[in-house]
């Protein structure tokens, strides 16, 4: 048995051999094909086999003694480890192992060796699924990928590449011939709609790509048309060309002084004035550090006052109110002893009256007694009785009670006593602190003179650098002058280099012919020595030699006048070329000049030679010439002189032609660094994207060129407003001057903090643009650099000043959609004070002669023609009036006469205008930047419902404050003479705006602004559109960030930590009400951490952010806290509040919307950090700016309230929708047996009411805004949308579920919702501030991601 098993294992194991053999050195199978079925597709099949280690039981299993039937081989399908459906082979560590594919739910199939996910589902890509796909975006609502509408939402007309969403805005990257915020337009060279339903943008089939854009009609290249022929013209900003051109001159002229300083040929006088300018700049520097951080030191000191200041007031209230109790408590001691006292005297007084009753009864008796007469018995022992009875009572009285009352008001008249001593004490010690506190008092305006006496050296210093930069400013002026000449200089240089080089080849080929000439010199004088030998043995032989002196003097003639010939050439050269800086193309041309001499006068020498020994060759032949040979041989002798100084002069002009040499190959190593900078800046141009270049340079210049003209205006108003606010003296009687001054100092400083941050940015675009960049990306940050600059004007919170000749045109709001209905707007008037009047009567005639003077024009906002619709301000007899016309309807506000004062300590009224479809209210506050500004008047206009919307085109549509164009015509009822006083914007539908960030101004007063008091304001107002950008000082182990935010937004980005130099960020948001901790580092995203509670941030609530270094991250909004230990935040420098810049979005692909509310800055590391940047904030906060008025929903979403002074008796009610799907319902409502229901139906709007249909004859599914009014009394109801379409009345038979709440959405609507107004009682003039109502499912407040333009 044993032999039979050992027999059986060794086959087996020779089988296992043979097989891997057979394995290992097979090829592929032979190709089997049968014709009677069909033949399968070839693919071309690797073999692979992997054969099993010695630890590898998995591949190969051996047979055992109980299984001797079954051997598993390794096929060629399983050459390798495979793990089960929704895994891969995880290969890290020592073993490998399968583990669940990471494809964020979108996916259950991934690569079996890397991971890489497949068939990623729900519009998804990437390696992760962790992106949408092409032609896709994520949507925050939905929280899923849709697809972008660019320009529209099907995917026959999705011409994107990718998308982006922020608040609403869509930007659209185009795919190649496709151009337009969303990709709605053609490129240059393309032609098509992709706006029609297939249409698309193809190649122009034409020369040059010249072609109609939208038929693709070829057309002539030297015709100049519009690229869009179906497109109206709008007028572009100029201000995007002037930067770039602007730009472009600063990097040319740059480059030049770059140049000229790396040439080392700035004239030292240059040099200097570049020192002095530096050490300038470093002084003012060092003073402005010192005044800051001496101003630094001094406010905890100063505030530390005030708090003691404050808690002595506190503690002398509370002694007051201890005092005033104690004196209370003795008057009623007093009142008590008193009555005590009194009620003692009656009774003394009473006993007395007694005692002399008594004793005139006794002497009675005694006297009868006396006189023998007698009383008669029953009277007397009824006198008797009576008398017993009242000693017996009197006995029986007593007068303990009395007494212990009399001592407990002696003990506490005692205490009472005592109390009054030490409340004298206290009254004592009082007086002292108050004393300190006066001292102190003192010691601090003692420092405040001195604050303001450091103030006035910093203005002088101030000054003195402004004189200085003025003079460096002339010295730069100089110093360009002089790189222009140089410039100048060196291209005539360059001209005479360019001439020096051709004059070096023709050098070169004559040093060559110079080199051959010398060879054959040397030949010459070779031939020379072996003629003189010979003359000597032929000169005893001759005894006569004819001298011919002529020729040799003819030879020296001609050298002679060469020499005269190259002397005046040198000499004309140096005649014109005086300048220093032409002297290497002069050392050139005298080399040349020493090397032609040198050539020539070997030439004449070698033929002067030649010719010498010829002719005595000739003439010792002849037999005649002996005289002569001595005669040759002293010229022979001279000749060698003369070649061998030549041979010096060559090596000198060698020497001097190799240094040249140097110079030319330096000049050419510089050419082609040149000539590489060249071709690199070339190629950085041939990789910008060209679609449609030539509009996008031209709208961008254009841009910048306004933006830089509005900041220069800025920066000339604000100059304008330091030098009056130097001017203003501190006048005792102005209680709050010091609030307004630190007021106007916080708006001048916050202001030059963000324009140093916004020319640093522009400095960064000059030298992304320099590079190559994409040119669209630039022209989107010169966009956001514009917003930037506009939103620092708008920061400005000073009055402007008009005289009666000038006026501002300001730029009209951008949401005009949101006008139609709603109108919000916060302003401020002051009038002079007119002269007093004489006692002549002479200011009661110019009254008379100036009748109407009082009639003034305020603000128009309407239509360039003043005709249809606007909104208007104007002064009748000194009283405002309100004036609006809504479809052919004008109403008049009028409310109270306006305060007159002087401008040198002014009152503004506050005017605040509220507007609802048709209703408005003003309410007027005179006096209100006094100390004690009068009530609020409040007056309303009830208008008609039929005609209740707004209706203002984007280009037809002007906003003039003050004054108005001469060739302007106001409307009849605002047309009056121009503005003569101060004005002061605040907000403007929810928007801080100021009249300094202005469109245009003419004739505007450049003198002293009118001065106010103003109450400064700690909390900020985030707009919802920007951000705060903050230092942090210092990371410290255990860092505490605090703030106290206010909101009523449910989705928001509250802080962020760390800036755009970081690789990595940490962000603390609420995201449906939770708070949510996020994060990422590098390409690692962290997982998010979300709280369990919803915190509650209305009212006002603090927020705070713990970071304790190697242990935990935490945040705690109220009582709610949420943590995490997994990630510790590294060190940052900068963190944000209320939101991020786009650029940051964009890396992180954040879609948090920033923040709306209120947020008071704290502390952060224990000290008061400072704020870099501030975009979309401003100063102060109301309620009114937190209310919500618009809302999105989302399927399966709903926002109710219970409203129960909303009646359907007598229904009045707008709103205004904008949906994409034809049906949901928008509103719904039960009340006392009466239901009603606003519904889209095929989108068309229907209107169900008590049985009763009305639908609408348009439909409205179009993704714009519309608004639609119901109106009427019991079953007579009209449904009116945008005014023009009434609806039709038809019978409802559909049976609806009804809500007793206000129902807005129902779970079937997806869209958008604002601007609900019910015309309940208690919020008359007011849109539904949407964030009372509850809410379920997912419903995003205060926004609106299909609106555009928001």
């Amino acid at each position: 048995m044993s032999e039979s098993t050992a027999w059986r294992s060794a086959a087996l194991r020779a089988v296992v051999f043979a097989a891997l053999l057979a394995l290992g050195s097979g090829g592929p199978r032979p190709e089997r094909r049968n014709p009677d079925r069909p033949q399968r597709e070839q693919a071309e099949w690797i073999q692979r086999v992997q054969y099993p280690a010695l630890h590898d039981a998995q591949r190969v299993q051996y047979p055992s003694i109980h299984d001797t039937q079954r051997v598993q081989f390794p096929s060629v399908e399983d050459a390798y480890q495979r793990c089960g459906a929704g895994q891969y082979l995880d290969r890290r560590g020592q073993f490998s192992r399968c583990v669940p594919c990471s494809c964020n739910g979108h996916s259950n199939e991934c690569e079996q060796t890397t991971g890489r996910c497949l068939n990623c589902q729900d519009d998804t890509a990437g390696e992760r699924c962790e992106r949408c796909r092409e032609g896709y975006y994520f949507n925050a609502a939905q929280r899923k990928c849709m697809e972008c509408q660019c320009p529209l939402s099907n995917g026959a007309n999705n011409f994107a590449a990718s998308c982006s969403e922020t608040r609403g805005r869509f930007q659209c990257v185009c795919k190649e011939g496709h151009t337009g915020e969303r990709c709605e337009r053609c490129s240059s060279g393309y032609y098509g709609d992709p706006l029609v339903y297939g249409g698309r943008c193809r190649l122009c089939n034409c020369a040059g790509n010249l072609c109609d854009s939208k038929t693709g009609v070829c057309r002539n290249s030297l015709e100049l048309q519009d690229t869009n022929t179906e497109e109206q013209c709008e007028e572009c900003d100029n201000c995007a060309q002037t930067l770039l051109s602007d730009l472009e001159k600063l990097d040319v002229e740059l480059r030049r002084i770059k140049d000229q300083m790396d040439s080392d040929s700035l004239r030292p006088s240059s040099k200097e004035h570049l020192r002095k300018l530096e050490d300038a700049i470093t002084a003012t520097t060092n003073l402005v550090d010192t005044f800051s951080f001496t101003v630094n030191n001094q406010k905890p000191k100063v505030n530390q006052l005030e708090q003691d200041v404050i808690s002595l007031g506190d503690d002398m209230d509370n002694l007051k109110e201890q005092v005033q109790k104690r004196s209370d408590d003795s008057q009623k001691a007093l009142a008590n002893a008193e009555n005590s006292h009194q009620r003692a005297k009656d009774l003394d007084t009473e006993a007395q009256n007694l005692l002399a009753k008594i004793k005139e009864l006794l002497k009675q008796l005694a006297d009868s007694n006396s006189s023998g007469a007698s009383l008669p018995s029953a009277d007397l022992a009824k006198l008797l009785e009576q008398s017993e009875n009242m000693v017996k009572e009197m006995e029986m009285r007593s007068f303990t009670t009395q007494k212990d009352a009399a001592k407990k008001e002696q003990a506490e008249a005692n205490k009472f006593l005592e109390d009054v001593k030490n409340i004298i004490k206290q009254c004592d010690e009082n007086e002292v602190a108050a004393k300190r506190v006066d001292s102190l008092l003192s010691n601090y305006e003692a420092k405040l003179k001195e604050l303001e006496g450091l103030l006035k050296q910093a203005d002088n210093t101030v000054k003195k650098a402004s004189n200085q930069n003025g003079i460096n400013a002339e010295g730069l002026k100089d110093i360009l002058n002089r790189v222009k000449d140089l410039e100048r200089e060196r291209n005539i240089v360059g001209n005479q280099i360019a001439l020096a080089v051709n004059q070096l080849k023709d050098t070169k080929d004559l040093l060559n012919m110079f080199n051959d000439s010398k060879t054959e010199y040397e030949q010459l004088a070779a031939q020379l020595n072996g003629a003189k030998t010979e003359l000597k043995d032929k000169v005893q032989v001759i005894s006569q030699a004819a001298a011919k002196e002529k020729i040799v003097k003819q030879a020296e003639e001609h050298a002679e006048n060469m020499y005269k010939l190259a002397k005046d050439l040198q000499e004309a050269v140096q005649n014109v070329s005086g300048r220093s800086g032409v002297q290497t193309a002069l050392s050139g041309i005298e080399a040349y000049k020493n090397i032609t001499d040198a050539i020539n006068a070997a030439e004449e020498a070698a033929k002067k030679a030649k010719e010498a020994a010829d002719k005595a060759l000739i003439d010792v032949i002849q037999g005649d010439l002996i005289n002569r040979a001595k005669n040759l041989k002293n010229n022979g002798t001279n000749l060698l002189k003369d070649a061998k100084n030549a041979a010096k002069d060559l090596k000198g002009a060698t020497k001097d032609l190799n240094n040249q040499r140097d110079r030319l190959r330096d000049a050419e190593e510089k050419k082609k660094a040149l000539e590489k900078d060249l071709l690199t800046a070339q190629d950085g141009l041939r990789g910008i994207q060209r679609d449609d270049i030539g509009k996008i340079i031209d709208a961008a210049k254009k841009a910048a060129a306004e933006a830089n003209r509005s900041t220069s205006d800025t920066m000339d108003q604000l100059n304008d407003i330091k030098a009056e606010i130097t001017n203003i003296s501190i006048s005792p009687s102005v209680s709050n001057i010091d609030s307004v001054l630190n007021n106007v100092e916080m708006t001048v400083k916050n202001l030059s903090g963000s324009v140093p941050s916004l020319l640093d940015k522009i400095e960064e675009l000059n030298s992304q643009i320099g590079s190559g960049n994409n040119v669209s990306e630039n022209i989107n940050k010169i966009k956001e650099l514009i917003e930037q600059a506009r939103e620092a004007a708008n920061r400005i919170v000073v009055p402007m000043k008009f005289t009666g000749n000038g006026y501002v045109e300001m730029r009209p709001p951008r949401d005009l959609d949101d006008l139609r209905a709603y109108t919000s707007l916060t302003l401020s008037l002051q009038r002079p004070e007119k002269p007093p009047v004489r006692g002549d009567g002479t200011r009661r005639r110019r009254r008379q002669t100036q009748k109407g003077e009082d009639d003034l024009f305020v603000l128009y906002l309407g239509k360039k023609d003043a005709s249809g619709d606007f909104i208007g301000m104007a002064l009748r007899a000194n009283t405002l009036h309100v004036i609006y016309k809504l479809n052919g309807q004008e109403y008049d506000v009028e409310t109270t006469k306006i305060t007159e004062s002087s401008s040198s300590l002014a009152f503004f009224d506050k005017i605040d205008l509220y507007r609802i479809y048709q209703d408005a209210q003003v309410v007027h506050t005179q006096q209100f930047t006094s100390i004690n500004p009068k009530p609020p008047q409040t007056m309303g206009k009830m208008g008609q419902l039929t005609r209740n919307l707004l209706d203002l085109s984007p280009d037809n549509v002007v906003f003039y404050v003050g004054g108005y164009p001469d060739d302007f015509t106001p409307p009849v009822s605002l047309n009056y003479p121009k503005y003569n006083g101060c004005i002061e914007f605040s907000t403007f539908n929810d928007r801080f705006v100021s009249l300094y960030n202005f469109k245009n101004a003419v004739n505007i007063n450049t003198e002293t602004p009118c001065k106010r008091q103003l109450t400064v304001s700690e909390t900020d107002y985030f707009q919802g559109t920007g951000y705060a950008k903050v230092l942090l000082e210092r990371f410290i182990n255990n860092l505490l960030i605090q703030q106290k935010v206010q909101t009523r937004a449910k989705d928001a980005l509250l802080l962020f930590l760390g800036d755009e130099n970081d690789d990595f960020y940490y962000s603390v948001s609420l995201e449906r009400g939770y708070i949510v901790l996020r994060g990422r580092d590098k390409d690692t995203i962290f997982e998010p951490v979300i709280s369990v509670d919803k915190p509650s941030l209305f009212p006002v609530i603090d927020v705070k952010v713990y970071i304790i270094a190697g242990k935990e991250f935490k945040v705690r909004i109220g009582d709610t806290e949420v943590k995490r230990t997994d990630v510790i935040p590294q060190k940052f420098k900068h963190f944000y509040i209320g939101g991020i810049p786009n650029v940051l979005r964009e890396r992180y692909n954040i879609t948090t919307p920033p923040l709306q509310g209120c947020v008071k800055i704290g502390t952060a590391g224990n000290i008061v950090p400072d704020v870099l940047e501030r975009v979309g904030i401003g100063r102060g906060c109301s309620d009114d700016l937190l209310m919500i008025r618009k809302a999105e929903f989302s399927l399966g979403s709903a926002l109710g309230k219970l409203r129960e002074d909303f009646s359907l008796d007598d229904v009045n009610l707008s709103l205004g929708f904008k949906s994409t799907k034809p049906d949901g319902v928008l509103l719904q409502n039960s009340k006392n047996n009466n239901n009603i229901e606003l519904s889209m139906e095929k989108g068309y709007v229907v209107l169900k009411f008590q049985g009763n249909m009305w639908k609408s004859t348009k439909q409205y599914q179009d993704g714009e805004w519309h608004y639609l009014t119901v109106f009427g009394q019991g079953q007579r109801l009209e449904l009116r949308v945008d005014e023009e379409d009434v609806g039709q009345r038809e019978r409802d038979t559909s049976p609806v579920q009804y809500s007793s709440s206000v129902l807005l959405g129902k779970d079937t609507f997806e869209g958008c919702i604002s601007n609900l107004y019910l015309r309940r009682p208690e919020s008359l003039y007011r849109a539904e501030d949407l964030s009372t109502y509850s809410s379920t499912g997912d419903v995003l407040l205060s926004s609106c991601s299909a609106t555009q333009n928001m």
